[in-house]
């Protein structure tokens, strides 16, 4: 059997690797690494070979091999003026080092999510996933979960929106008060689910009015087993809380709870954490 042109089916992580590779190798070397921090810290722009080998205490010739491997990884530049040639740190193939690393990051991170559902047999789940969010952070986050796990994803919207200034006025002094808000849809049918996940932003230290309006407007929601989240700028404060009682007092038995900064809500590692307690809640 011929083998396979992988050359042509690599994806983009393949190339995200192999440009990745080259420069992890190019700075596996200490001189190099050295280097590195003399031009990132060097104001002057005036670094020559001479004067790099002098600071290192190691031969011309190696310092022109080690420039040599860095700059063809695009991570030091150089300029000639007159007879010299001056060495620079590229601070912007850095910041794009970095950015590779992330997104790969990103990217086997979310294929261990996938792996893990996959393992347990559980690609599937018979789950309502239900948000509320405002300014998409909350969305966002339930729906990497919903494309993780499965099951029926429900969103729910104010009826009359909310603006920027409102959120912080009228929007933070209705959350205070526990209010409910007028929401579509109104009532959700849960009663043929295993399990609800139920995420919420929090508004001056509590739920956000919607929240409070979709516990309310659960239908079949007795006895069934949940698990909730928050988003928040700040503090949770009384969020998980209070959501964790409103669930209580309709019947629910809330298993898991998390919450999540703006920051967090981007970490794979702490989404991680979220579907391990949602596959546990489920298998519970």
């Amino acid at each position: 059997m011929a083998e396979p042109d992988r050359e042509n089916s690599c994806d983009d992580r393949c190339t995200r690797v192999k440009d990745l590779a080259g420069a992890c190798k190019a700075l596996g070397d200490m001189n190099r690494l050295r280097i590195v921090s003399l031009l990132a810290t060097d104001t002057t722009g005036t670094l020559g070979v001479g004067e790099l080998a002098t600071k290192l205490g190691i031969s011309q010739p190696a310092v022109s091999q080690h420039l040599k491997v860095l700059k063809n990884e695009g991570i030091v530049e150089s300029e000639r003026v007159g007879f010299h040639v001056y060495f620079t740190f590229n601070r912007e193939r850095m910041t794009q080092i970095t950015g590779l690393f992330d997104t790969l990051r990103m990217s086997v991170l979310d294929q261990c999510d996938h792996q893990m559902v996959r393992g347990k047999d559980l690609r599937n789940m018979n789950i309502c996933i239900i948000c509320y969010s405002y300014s998409g952070i909350t969305r966002v986050m339930m729906e990497k979960i919903h494309s993780v796990c499965g099951g029926n994803f429900v969103e729910v919207h104010t009826e009359k929106k909310y603006r920027t200034f409102t959120v912080y006025t009228t929007g933070c002094i209705r959350s205070r008060q526990e209010d409910l808000d007028p929401v579509n849809p109104e009532k959700i049918d849960v009663s043929g689910y295993d399990l609800l996940v139920i995420g919420t932003p929090v508004w001056a230290w509590k739920p956000a009015p919607a929240a409070h309006s979709i516990v309310t407007g659960l239908s079949g929601c007795e006895g069934k087993k949940a698990v909730i989240c928050v988003t928040y700028s700040n503090n949770p404060g009384e969020g998980l809380p209070l959501l964790r009682r409103w669930l209580e007092d309709r019947g629910v038995q809330v298993l898991g709870e998390a919450g999540f900064s703006k920051r967090e809500s981007e970490d794979p590692w702490r989404r991680n954490e979220l579907i391990t307690m949602i596959i546990d809640a489920y298998r519970a």
